[in-house]
């Protein structure tokens, strides 16, 4: 993945664990196979 993509990742993580209006259960690394699979989609 390149790094802006991995930027990119960082940054919507970053967000949605901060989201406080729910609590979201998160992990980094899933959140990363799912923005690849969206990718490899395309």
């Amino acid at each position: 993945m390149s790094p802006k993509s991995e930027y990119l990742i960082n940054l919507i993580f970053k967000k949605l664990k901060n989201y406080k209006a729910k609590e979201i259960i998160l992990e980094e690394e899933n959140l990363y196979k799912f923005i690849s699979s969206l990718f490899k989609e395309n």
